[in-house]
């Protein structure tokens, strides 16, 4: 199933019902129309410039990024620029004295969350229908659990994969200890 993450409305512009009231249909219809597609160049004028908001803070970010690196160059471009081979020597116990390289790359955290979603989908998601109130059923459960957990569980997933992780863990354990067993000198 696609997931449209901008929808231009109204999407159907002459399906409206005609009063019976009214003397001249085609001009009714015709009105209705024209106010719908007023909608609809609105709503895709909303759209464009969401679209253009969302790439001018992009191209930020790469600007940003870009002067970033290119200070780093630069400054690297000066130190090469005042190391000289021929007065220096280093010899391989400094070498081995100095710091290794520490990388400072950030790594991106929760990137699928509340706070990243574009406001295109946002506006959609806040469209959707509440779940039921299940909640409200929890205190006649005899086992303590929220009704609401068997109709919609955000962190299903997360608690599936981390179930996953303790078995694997748990299995390589019990191999490296039937390994251990098995080399060892008492066993043979």
């Amino acid at each position: 199933m696609p997931l449209i993450k901008r929808q231009v409305e109204p999407t159907h512009l002459s399906r409206g019902v005609v009063s019976d009231r009214i003397t001249n249909e085609l001009e009714c219809v015709t009105n209705n129309t024209l106010a719908g597609v007023i909608r609809q160049l609105s709503s895709l004028g909303r759209h464009a410039e969401d679209i253009f908001g969302e790439l001018y803070n992009e191209a930020h970010s790469l600007f940003e990024r870009s002067n970033n690196l290119q200070s780093r160059i630069d400054k690297l471009s000066d130190k090469v620029t005042k190391l000289d081979s021929s007065v220096e020597e280093v010899s391989l116990q400094d070498i081995n004295m100095r710091k290794a390289f520490k990388s400072s790359v950030l790594t991106d955290q929760q990137v699928v969350s509340r706070s990243s979603i574009p406001s295109a989908m946002n506006e959609i998601y806040n469209q959707c229908d509440k779940p039921p109130a299940l909640n409200n059923l929890s205190k006649y459960r005899d086992d303590g659990k929220e009704g609401l957990k068997f109709y919609t569980d955000p962190t299903y997933f997360f608690e599936l994969w981390c179930q996953d992780i303790k078995e694997q863990t748990e299995k390589i354990k019990r191999e490296k200890k039937k390994k251990v067993c098995i080399d060892s000198p008492t066993s043979k």
